[in-house]
This record gives C-alpha cells, sequence and structure tokens, in this order.
C-alpha cells in the first residue's frame, strides 16, 4: 500500500531527529529477538541494510515519511560504512573463534562505532531530504522490506505479531 503524506513535518518534529535519538530507539528495539532474528536474515540472505530498516521503521513510529526518489541518497550515504562494516564482520567472526575474549570484545565494540557512524550517516541524509508527516502507520519499512522481497520479514522487524 502506497505511503500517503501531504504537510511538511514541523521544525520542533525535524529537531528530535537526532542521532542519540536513533540510537537509543535502535537499541531498544534491536533487543527484541524476532528483531534480531529477522535483521540478521535481512542482512544475511537478503543483503539488506538492518540500520536502514531500523530508520525506516523509526520513522514510521513517528509517522514521517518522505518520497521515494529519495531511496537513492539513502543506499549513497551507505557505501562507505557498509563496506567496512561487512569486512569487519567477517573479521570479528574470526576473531570469535579464538580463545581472547578480550580481543572479541574489542572489535565487537569497533563494529558498534562503526554501527553509529553508519546512523549518524543515515540521520544525515534524513535532515537533508523532505520529510512529510504520514496519514498512515508502516509503510517505509514495509516498502523497504518488499524491494528486497523479504515481505515475509515486515513483521518481526517490526516486532508485531499479525496483522
Amino acid at each position: 500500500m502506497p505511503l500517503s503524506y501531504n504537510l511538511p513535518i514541523s521544525k520542533q518534529q525535524k529537531a528530535l531527529l537526532t542521532c542519540e535519538a536513533f540510537w537509543t530507539f535502535s537499541l531498544s528495539h534491536y533487543k527484541n529477538q524476532d528483531v534480531q532474528s529477522a535483521a540478521l536474515i535481512l542482512q544475511d540472505q537478503y543483503q539488506g541494510n538492518v540500520n536502514l530498516a531500523l530508520l525506516l521503521h523509526w520513522l514510521d513510529s513517528l509517522y514521517i515519511a518522505f518520497p521515494s526518489v529519495h531511496i537513492p541518497y539513502f543506499k549513497k550515504a551507505l557505501i562507505t560504512t557498509d563496506t567496512l562494516l561487512t569486512s569487519y564482520r567477517s573479521l570479528r567472526k574470526q576473531i570469535k573463534q579464538t580463545v581472547d575474549i578480550s580481543l572479541y570484545q574489542q572489535a565487537l565494540q569497533f563494529e558498534l562505532q562503526l554501527e553509529k557512524q553508519q546512523q549518524a550517516d543515515l540521520i544525515d541524509t534524513v535532515l537533508r531530504i523532505e520529510l512529510m508527516q504520514a496519514n498512515q502507520h508502516g509503510s517505509l519499512l514495509q516498502t523497504y522490506c518488499s524491494s528486497l522481497n523479504a515481505d515475509s520479514l515486515y513483521l518481526s522487524l517490526q516486532a508485531k505479531k499479525g496483522s
């Protein structure tokens, strides 16, 4: 179902779209086991970006939307950090197989810093595009899942059962 929107968001709404608010939302939402499982499937089987999915769900929850013509800006914002994260995840998985727990924890902390940078890049992009008030809920994430042929993950990424 296409997203319906009309009015631009207010300056006050836009001011709430910060890196810290997005990070806090992401940490809280990602604690849900269904979300974690679906996010890893989205990433590993559908080559989706978990941070982009989280951003889209966050915007959906705030009833904020944007025209689909802006999607390429998000893909461009992800290029550098996606390459780094993919390489680094592979390295961290190799480290995990070693006995050095301390080294693994350091690797995990560095990966989280890369995740934060990726989220900052996404927020920077959000703040540069036309944002509108959505008249209905949930369509940005659903559209993203559909674009990856990952429709079956939509409800789990939202942490909602049934529909």
